[in-house]
């Protein structure tokens, strides 16, 4: 029995965030442009396909009731028939506040969970492939620091077949991505050398910049 008072809902989104890389020595600002552009190459291709290629689960166990929203709940089950996730059947009880006072009621449902063996699954479903770099940009702080910003043009390949399910159809970032073999994406990125550390990181990733 699953106990349950309130079932938050979530979007099943793609991630997409900003986060920091490990540095990787470089030398000094002052080497060529070329050898800049090559390092943000290696910079942002592996955040690229961690942050805009993984879908972006609840934490598992996670419960979806019959009484909820049942969108998520389809789009999990796709994940199910792909064997990427697993699915039980659970009565839960939830509290519900009536005319006549709050009343408890036993409510049929899902569980999704890990795979066996797996605590939490990272499930990706594309390759990110880089087209175009731009010049870099550099920028000199007060401190030492410089940051180097870049635009650059990425698309798709590899594409797991699940992600043409029609309960995805509606997502708009998603779209775009399975349209980037025709469509590349803009995107952009800023680096910022460390003189401390003496390495560059990736500070900052604008994968799908507003249009």
């Amino acid at each position: 029995m699953v106990k349950l008072s309130k079932l938050a809902g979530i979007a099943f989104l793609l991630a997409l965030g900003v986060m920091p890389v490990i540095g990787h020595g470089y030398g000094t600002v002052g080497h060529a442009s070329q050898q800049l552009r090559l390092l943000a190459s290696e910079l942002i291709q592996p955040v690229l396909n961690r942050q805009a290629l993984t879908v972006s689960l609840p934490d598992l166990p996670y419960v979806i009731l019959d009484t909820d929203p049942q969108a998520l709940r389809q789009q999990l089950d796709v994940l199910v028939a792909e064997g990427l996730l697993q699915r039980e059947a659970v009565v839960a009880e939830q509290r519900e506040l009536t005319s006549q006072g709050w009343v408890t009621r036993n409510t049929a449902g899902v569980q999704y969970l890990p795979v066996a063996g797996v605590l939490q699954p990272t499930i990706r479903y594309g390759e990110s492939e880089l087209l175009r770099l731009g010049e870099i940009t550099l920028d000199p702080q007060p401190g030492g620091d410089t940051e180097a910003r870049i635009s650059f043009t990425w698309q798709v390949d590899n594409l797991a077949e699940w992600v043409w399910a029609p309960v995805f159809d509606n997502d708009a970032r998603l779209n775009r991505i399975k349209a980037s073999t025709e469509t590349p994406i803009p995107g952009s990125a800023e680096l910022v050398w460390d003189p401390v550390e003496q390495g560059w990181t990736l500070n900052e990733l604008d994968a799908f910049p507003v249009q």
